[in-house]
């Protein structure tokens, strides 16, 4: 699947979800969202150009600094924009 498909079923869930009767039955739309929605983070990140996915910069040998681009996580997400 695709990231458009992905971003439609997990929309398609969260509707169910607040459609739902049960407490059981909203948890398990909800849990089959998550999973879908942790497959787009997983596709969406790219590794911090400043940092090369360290997390921080090294400022001398004693001294490093959190990037400030990436905020420390070694990774940016990417946004997927249609034309």
């Amino acid at each position: 699947m695709n990231t458009q498909e992905l971003k439609v079923n997990y929309k398609k869930l969260l509707i169910k979800a607040a459609q739902a009767n049960g407490r059981k039955e909203t948890v398990s739309y909800l849990n089959r969202a998550a999973k879908i929605k942790s497959k787009i983070y997983l596709t969406s990140k790219v590794n911090c150009l400043r940092c090369n996915g360290a997390g921080f910069l090294r400022v001398s040998l004693d001294e490093t600094k959190t990037c400030l681009s990436c905020y420390g996580k070694g990774f940016l997400i990417k946004e997927n924009r249609q034309l």
